[in-house]
């Protein structure tokens, strides 16, 4: 870089100094501190993560980090930093120097959580023009990072209580099945994973000439269009809660395919299913482990999964076999402008309405030429990525799509490449087509009075919101609380703290929590009594939120307590 670029620091009228790059400079030539402050005091926006695009000689961003606050950040990225690091004297900062789509990631999401989309992206005067190609990849990446975050935050708030009922419901069948653990490493078969890109159905010719020497994988939805050509998979991955996955599976009886399912998926798939099941947990469920383990008394794996079904069906096609791994039909794109697969319920053709809704744009596709796709395709795509980075097996990862967008990490094969080279393993372990073991009268009675126990804990938590509710009605002052109300609000927080950590409730309680952490942020210039409001309104959305969450979660726990009662207690 150093023979690219004539850096000179250069004397000015005050006694700061400024950077000259070439024939751009990065600081004003009169008075580079009064310029940041001005810039600063311009660019600063109260409670966000800030980017600055340019270091320079620190000005800019120790301007910046005067006015940040508790609720704010600052990421300072800088392509020029390593050649003019001895210049600045600025080693109190992280710069990010080698400008990568990863050290951008890495560091966003550092700062911010998963429902936060707040960010400031600050240029530095030149830099666009020194590092044209770096500065593309710094917004694309910002671009992309706060989109995920608002698919992601959109989808948990939309399905937070949808999952909630689902994981408890769940626990009735997570009780009577077997733990995905007893899959563990059975196979040593190449394996392969079907989705339900518009690619699939050019290989279902083939997919029918090798069936009976794989282990066949469907991902969720494809399963329509696989029964449409009379192809059932040996295991059936479904992790979505929502009733549209549902509809893929309730005019379907499953004799042959066996059930892998996430906590979270649809309750009623259970049902289809004849055969054994087996069950997980995806990662980021913190306290589900333990709950789940507290109720049914089973370990359950925790795996890696992302956006989509597939995401989690690959990393259960590592866990279960030791053969390659194959996707087809993962286009993540509109191939040929359709949605979907043939034969799959929700397909439909791409026109130009649906691609204003859903805001597709372009990206580098399997061959190397652009393919439409969307955030949502993105985020899935992402999933793939990162499984393929902390993967220890990325060697058994084919991409046999022969389509769609490209996904990093992974070898590209035809299907029909992959075919030829499978070579002759073992049969596939019939000992797991064993039926679960059968739960004895008195485990289902031991199971209904824990169950039962857990409402009990749902009756004190709605207690104590009510109470806290009382202390925020009954406080006399109108602009601060008194000692009273501290105390007792603290209490009934602490004794919330503890009986959070009884039940399962974190899908349902951390949007609502998050939401009302960001509606309720300090104000600029806020006096005691807006502060007062502020604080007060925020407890008493919070109470409120929670309370209505509680009521659901007991409600839900109430209706499986009723299907045990009716089921395999016999109303006893």
């Amino acid at each position: 870089m150093i023979q690219d670029f004539n850096i000179e620091k250069m004397q000015t009228k005050t006694v700061f100094p400024t950077l000259k790059v070439n024939s751009f400079f990065l600081h004003s030539k009169y008075n580079p501190k009064k310029e940041a402050e001005q810039f600063a005091s311009s660019q600063y926006t109260e409670n966000h993560v800030h980017i600055l695009f340019g270091l320079g000689l620190g000005y800019f961003a120790d301007a910046l980090k005067d006015k940040l606050t508790k609720n704010d950040g600052l990421i300072i990225i800088d392509p020029l930093f390593k050649e003019i690091e001895s210049l600045t004297n600025r080693g109190d900062y992280n710069v990010i120097s080698a400008v990568t789509e990863k050290n951008i990631e890495t560091a966003l999401n550092n700062l911010l959580n998963d429902y936060n989309v707040n960010v400031k992206l600050i240029c530095s005067p030149n830099y666009d023009k020194l590092f044209p190609n770096e500065y593309k990849v710094v917004l694309k990446t910002v671009k992309d990072v706060l989109s995920m975050n608002t698919v992601f935050f959109n989808t948990v708030n939309f399905f937070a209580e949808i999952w909630q009922e689902n994981y408890i419901r769940n626990l009735f069948y997570v009780f009577e099945d077997d733990s995905l653990t007893k899959l563990e490493n059975s196979y040593n078969l190449p394996v392969v994973i079907a989705s339900g890109g518009p690619s699939l159905t050019k290989q279902i010719p083939l997919l029918k000439k090798v069936r009976d020497k794989i282990l066949l994988i469907a991902a969720g939805s494809t399963v329509t269009t696989l029964l449409h050509y009379d192809i059932e998979a040996d295991y059936i991955v479904s992790v979505d809660g929502s009733i549209a996955n549902y509809n893929h599976f309730k005019d379907s009886t499953f004799k042959k395919s066996k059930l892998i399912y996430s906590i979270r998926n649809h309750y009623k798939i259970r049902e289809q299913f004849k055969g054994p099941a087996f069950s997980f947990i995806p990662v980021f469920e913190p306290g589900v482990y333990e709950h789940i383990k507290k109720m049914t008394k089973k370990n359950l794996p925790t795996l890696l999964g992302g956006a989509s079904v597939a995401n989690y069906t690959l990393t259960i096609a590592q866990y279960i076999s030791n053969g390659p791994i194959a996707l087809i039909g993962q286009d993540l794109s509109y191939t040929d402008n359709k949605t979907h697969a043939e034969h799959n319920k929700y397909f439909s053709n791409v026109n130009d309405q649906f691609k204003e809704e859903r805001r597709t744009f372009f990206t580098e596709g399997y061959d190397g030429n652009e393919v439409l796709t969307d955030t949502v395709f993105l985020s899935m795509k992402k999933g793939f990525e990162q499984i393929a980075e902390v993967s220890e097996e990325v060697k058994r990862f084919f991409n046999c799509t022969e389509g769609g967008v490209r996904i990093k990490g992974f070898n590209q094969k035809t299907f029909q490449e992959f075919c030829d080279d499978i070579e002759p393993m073992e049969a596939k372990n019939e000992n797991n087509d064993l039926m679960s073991s059968i739960i004895d009268l008195v485990s289902w009675r031991e199971l209904h009075e824990r169950i039962q126990a857990e409402i009990k804990d749902y009756e004190e938590i709605t207690l104590q919101l009510n109470k806290g509710l009382r202390h925020l009605k009954e406080n006399p002052s109108k602009n601060k609380f008194s000692q009273k109300a501290i105390i007792g609000l603290n209490q009934v927080d602490k004794k919330l703290k503890q009986l959070f950590e009884k039940v399962s409730m974190n899908s349902i309680v951390e949007p609502i929590t998050m939401d009302v952490l960001e509606r309720f942020l300090p104000k600029k210039g806020e006096n005691i009594e807006g502060e007062y409001k502020r604080v007060f309104e925020q407890n008493q959305t919070l109470y409120d939120r929670l309370l209505n969450a509680t009521n659901l979660s007991r409600q839900y726990t109430e209706n499986l307590l009723d299907q045990i009662k009716k089921t395999k207690l016999g109303d006893e």
